[in-house]
């Protein structure tokens, strides 16, 4: 069992897959949770972490279930959103970027939201497999040779589908379900990973590579979702700083008051987070970006509090 164990957490797909064959039932169960321990605990060292996601993968990562997916609550409230156009020159320079493109953030002010559910993790390889073979729905995310989810990256994020096919994914996983999903709003996702506190990132107030997968921990590829425990938001989403950037379901516009200029303004989509290839600075909970610029892009889903409600009395009375 030990060596049958080593194999599944090895980080390779193939060692792993031929482990996971070789396991009984309850061996199987025992190693899911096993792989389950090391990617939650935040002590893990990275690798260690990454081998446990693989396995999961292979095995069947019982955190992600495409008709029911795992969503934290954001509730009502005010919060800061933007940058301070003080912090807008320290920013600059820790990242050796232009302060334009972080006066985009500018001004901040406190905005309040109501109550709402945001995906706990980016929408996955085998979630988009399933919607794919379901729906008949054609595009091939970024990684993909055919309508099967690469083996072995099931539960790492889509990236490269189009923001069309990520309301499309919304539109059907609705029809599935009997529930309104969406993409969250800009501001949604900006509540969700920085709270009511004001913090920088989703983890806090200083950038830590240890916290995301940004270009700085240089893995330069999409890791299975989770893998950063330490990386969580206030209200316990992943991923939110670094893997893949994510579609909101809003156009880019300058805030109200702001000191920019830019003739680009309502002609694409925000996304936020950052992304494995590109700098911490977007993985900052206040960075604008956009489907222009950005990186590898995914989505993660959002429900309005009404369709949670509904949702709970539904199962109460199941």
């Amino acid at each position: 069992m030990k060596r049958l164990l080593a194999d599944l957490l090895s980080g390779s797909p193939a060692r792993a897959a031929g482990a996971a064959a070789r396991l009984a039932g309850s061996e199987r169960d025992a190693a899911v949770r096993a792989a389950l321990r090391i990617l939650e605990e935040e002590k893990s060292s990275l690798e260690a972490r990454l081998g446990a996601g693989t396995a999961l993968a292979v095995l069947g990562d019982p955190r992600l279930d495409p008709l029911r997916p795992a969503l934290v609550p954001v509730p009502a409230g005010p919060f800061r959103m933007g940058m301070r156009e003080q912090e807008v020159p320290a920013v600059a320079r820790e990242f050796d970027i232009p302060e334009e493109w972080l006066r985009k953030a500018c001004p901040q002010r406190e905005m309040v939201l109501g109550a709402f559910e945001i995906g706990r993790f980016p929408v996955t390889n085998g979630e988009w497999a399933v919607f794919a073979e379901r729906s008949g729905y054609g595009e091939l995310p970024a990684g993909w040779s055919g309508r099967r989810a690469p083996a072995g990256r099931e539960n790492h994020p889509v990236w490269g589908v189009s923001f069309d096919g990520a309301l499309a994914y919304c539109a059907w996983l609705s029809r599935e379900t009997g529930l309104r999903y969406r993409l969250p709003t800009e501001a949604e996702w900006e509540k969700a990973a920085r709270g009511r506190d004001g913090r920088a990132y989703p983890f806090g107030d200083a950038f830590d590579p240890r916290c995301a997968n940004t270009r700085e921990a240089g893995i330069a590829d999409t890791t299975p979702v989770g893998v950063f425990p330490g990386g969580a938001s206030p209200c316990g989403a992943l991923d939110l700083a670094g893997n893949v950037e994510e579609y909101t379901g809003s156009l880019y516009r300058l805030y109200p008051g702001s000191p920019a200029e830019d003739p680009d303004e309502g002609s694409y989509r925000v996304t936020r987070g950052g992304c494995f290839g590109l700098d911490g600075d977007l993985a900052r909970c206040d960075r604008r970006h956009g489907t222009p610029f950005a990186g590898a892009i995914g989505f993660r889903l959002a429900r309005s509090r009404a369709s949670a409600e509904a949702a709970s009395a539904s199962e109460e009375a199941a």
